[in-house]
């Protein structure tokens, strides 16, 4: 995965792509910051009934929704982002919130929630890093992970972000033995395998592999193939949002 083919997934890259970079110097202020962008983020066009709609005319039978993606921006109001999420600032709507009624009035479309274990430039997740700590985790990935599976109740939980930390630090086979024991969707939630480095394409209710993943060979396995709609980025499939 290069640079250039998938341009937002990256945070403050080494190898920046010089068309991105004269794009952002020529249309905004050299002082402005990543969290200046939220307030400009309204979901002025978001219309949750209507992307179920969707959803259900293609015939899927289920739909994931990322909550929170590698910036630690939280698509729900969550008690651990104050003033980052899309409550606090920008829409100040309940977009997880908002979908998953929408889908729920749907016939036979099961709704998932994609977390990011990580948050890229959190000082705590920083930290824990330089001083061997897991305050992160203990103050922001887990407490979200329980907000969003009691509040929400998904019946899907696609994580994410989880690769260059262990399975250990993440708390994962903690919140995995609660959600399957004692969770309020214990009886039908499924979860896919990134759960810390090593986890990919062995443990979990169904695999994703690496993005864009081609196996060659049939794969007895339930799995499923993380892919681009456009072929330079991710960003088009979420652009109903802006």
């Amino acid at each position: 995965m290069t640079d250039q083919l998938f341009v937002r997934y990256h945070w403050k890259s080494e190898n920046p792509d010089p068309v991105v970079v004269a794009y952002m110097e020529k249309n905004y202020p050299k002082d402005l910051t990543y969290f200046d962008f939220a307030k400009d983020f309204k979901a002025m066009d978001f219309n949750a009934s209507n992307i179920a709609e969707i959803v259900q005319a293609t015939g899927a039978r289920y739909f994931v929704f990322t909550s929170k993606h590698h910036e630690g921006f939280t698509m729900f109001p969550s008690k651990t982002t104050f003033g980052w999420n899309s409550v606090d600032v920008g829409p100040k709507r309940d977009i997880v919130m908002e979908l998953k009624v929408a889908i729920e009035e749907t016939k036979g479309v099961k709704f998932g929630l994609y977390f990011s274990l990580m948050a890229w430039f959190h000082q705590l997740f920083l930290n824990d890093v330089a001083m061997n700590r897991t305050d992160y985790v203990e103050q922001q990935s887990y407490p979200q992970l329980l907000e969003l599976t009691n509040k929400y109740k998904p019946q899907i939980i696609w994580s994410d972000g989880d690769w260059d930390r262990s399975d250990t630090y993440w708390k994962s086979k903690e919140f995995l033995a609660w959600l399957f024991n004692d969770s309020p969707v214990s009886k039908e939630v499924v979860v896919n395998d990134r759960w810390g480095s090593g986890c990919m394409g062995k443990h979990g209710g169904f695999l994703t592999f690496a993005d864009n993943y081609d196996p060659g060979v049939l794969i007895l396995r339930k799995w499923e193939n993380c892919d681009t709609i456009d072929k330079y980025s991710w960003a088009s499939t979420c652009l109903c949002l802006t």
